[in-house]
This record gives C-alpha cells, sequence and structure tokens, in this order.
C-alpha cells in the first residue's frame, strides 16, 4: 500500500465491530438463497453475523464488512477482522453467501472473504468446515485454490493464477498486498490454526479453519459451553497446523 493511502488510514478512526445472533429475516434469507438446509451441522440458532470494518487494496476504509460464523467462535473472528483492520491488511468485499446465492464459485470469483455455507468439500459428499460456521476463505483471488492432475494445474477462482507465485516482495515489482502468508499466525492465535496453504493437494491458500474434531465437538454443545471448550482449546495453540 502506498505510504500516503496509508497514513490516510492511520487518521482514520476503526469502525467499530458486533457480534449478533441471526434473526428471523437472515435465517430466511439464508434458506431462500441456498446458503442453509435443514440438514445443516449448524443452523441460524448456532451461527452469528460478525460485523467489521475492513480497508480495500485501494486503501479505502469500508464499514460494512459481514460474516456469518458458528457462534462459539465469533468473538474470536471478530478478533482476527479487527486486528486486520488495523494492520492496513487489505480485504476487496466480505459479504454473507446470500449475495452469490450460496455459489461458492461465485463468490471466489468476485474475490469475496466469507465464512458459512452449507456446502460439502469440493469433489465430496462429506460437510465442508463451512458448513459449521468454522472456516474462513480470506481474498480468494490473491489466495487461490489449487489443484494438480499430473501436469495440468488448475487455479480457482481462474485470476487467482497471477498470484501462484507466493513472494510478497519481488524485486523490481510492486508489493503483493493481500497474501494469507502475512496473518497464518494471527488466524492461528485466535483458534483458527488450520491453514490450507499447507496442504499439498489441493493448496487452498484462502481458508482457514479450527479442525473437524473440535468443530464437530463445539456444534454439539450447548452455545455457553461450545465458547468455553474453543477458548479452552486455544491455550497453547499459536502454531499453524497442517492438514
Amino acid at each position: 500500500m502506498p505510504w500516503f493511502l496509508l497514513g490516510l488510514l492511520l487518521l482514520s478512526p476503526a469502525t467499530a465491530g458486533s457480534v449478533q445472533p441471526i434473526d428471523a429475516a437472515r435465517c430466511a434469507a439464508m434458506k431462500a438463497h441456498h446458503v442453509l438446509t435443514a440438514g445443516a451441522p449448524a443452523g441460524c440458532e448456532r451461527l452469528s453475523l460478525v460485523t467489521f470494518g475492513y480497508v480495500d487494496f485501494e486503501g479505502h476504509a469500508h464499514d460494512d464488512g459481514a460474516i456469518v460464523v458458528l457462534d462459539a467462535v465469533a468473538p474470536r473472528v471478530l478478533r482476527i477482522f479487527e486486528a486486520l483492520e488495523a494492520r492496513g491488511f487489505p480485504i476487496a468485499k466480505a459479504k454473507p453467501l446470500e449475495a452469490y446465492e450460496g455459489d461458492d464459485a461465485a463468490s471466489m470469483a468476485d474475490n469475496n472473504t466469507s465464512g458459512f455455507n452449507d456446502r460439502p468439500v469440493a469433489g465430496t459428499t462429506q460437510a465442508s468446515l463451512h458448513a459449521y460456521g468454522a472456516a474462513i476463505d480470506l481474498d480468494p483471488v490473491q489466495n487461490p485454490f489449487v489443484t494438480a492432475n499430473g501436469s495440468v494445474v488448475t487455479v480457482a477462482p481462474p485470476a487467482g493464477a497471477a498470484y501462484l507465485n507466493r513472494r510478497q516482495h519481488r524485486p523490481g515489482k510492486a508489493d503483493r498486498p493481500g497474501l494469507a502468508e502475512a496473518v497464518v499466525s494471527l488466524f492461528a492465535e485466535n483458534g483458527f490454526s488450520h491453514w490450507g496453504g499447507d496442504w499439498n493437494d489441493p493448496i487452498d491458500y484462502q481458508h482457514f479453519d479450527i479442525g473437524r474434531p473440535l468443530a464437530e465437538a463445539l456444534a454439539a454443545l450447548p452455545p455457553d459451553q461450545a465458547r468455553a471448550r474453543f477458548e479452552a482449546a486455544m491455550e497453547g495453540a499459536t502454531t499453524p497446523k497442517t492438514r
């Protein structure tokens, strides 16, 4: 980010974020727009809407960031996004998946940072950790999903092919803001210690989650117990975990 834009950012007050329960209107919209089904591992009563401010790739401040996650992890998710804003880490946009009719590919193509989406893991029938509200996808264009079939490499979204070189600082070229590598430790410190950039195949640079055993345990507990369990699980868990 140019120094003068960073200066303007530092002069601007941070946007106050919030954690709110999913109200009836939003719950109905999630169902109507294919984000939530009756068989989801986490329903509206266990989800929270986290709102926050963020800075885009041009250095402009926004106050309309929103992401849906499991209630137990929501306070920590707010802490993550408040820290991203304070650092000036850029986010293109952050909209709940209703804006994309639950279509993950459309959300990725629009470089949308997202959380809850009642869908399976790509290529399987197993519920994704996004269906638990226990995963976050950050800046998908700068942090694409990469698969390999022999010598054929597929990048999603396709615009992410420009970011397969993961170096932020390259001699003679502009810095590459928005790379997830810069914030892996921040996510891990707040319980999202599994990063898809550590996987072998696929490699999912945008993806952070809390791990499947913990997500399943939290979804099965009452909200207060789930939050206490999540906080307890983070003690000493500041090192990113591989797949």
